[in-house]
């Protein structure tokens, strides 16, 4: 199989499991990365999310804004620079983490499809 065919497959399995999880869990899986990352109740800056999540800069700004919007974080302005700004999680944020942590993923499904599109010949 050609390589690239490959690659939609692989594409195509990831966008099935990211919409069960959306609807499964009323937030993509974006979102739920970046509660994971304030999960510890450090507040982080938006550089340390896109470093931790691995997407854009941009990309990070509107999950930030779904997320906040959602009312599962809260935006902090640094006191020594009004320029730089936190983020961190509310009692929301961390009661929606605790709902993802209680549902099952089904990762062996996911690894067995995923190793499916793999050794297809």
């Amino acid at each position: 199989m050609e390589p690239i065919c490959i690659i939609k497959d692989i594409y195509k399995t990831l966008y099935a499991f990211e919409k069960t999880f959306t609807e499964n869990n009323d937030i993509t899986i974006n979102e739920a990365m970046l509660l994971c990352c304030l999960k510890e109740g450090e507040s982080k800056s938006a550089g340390t999310i896109c470093e931790f999540i691995g997407l854009s800069n941009s990309r990070v700004s509107k999950v930030i804004t779904a997320v906040e919007n959602k009312g599962f974080i809260r935006r902090n302005i640094n006191k020594n620079d009004k320029r730089q700004m936190f983020f961190s999680l509310t009692s929301k944020g961390k009661e929606k983490i605790q709902q993802m942590m209680e549902k099952e993923l089904n990762f062996d499904f996911l690894f067995n499809q995923l190793q499916n599109c793999i050794q297809k010949e």
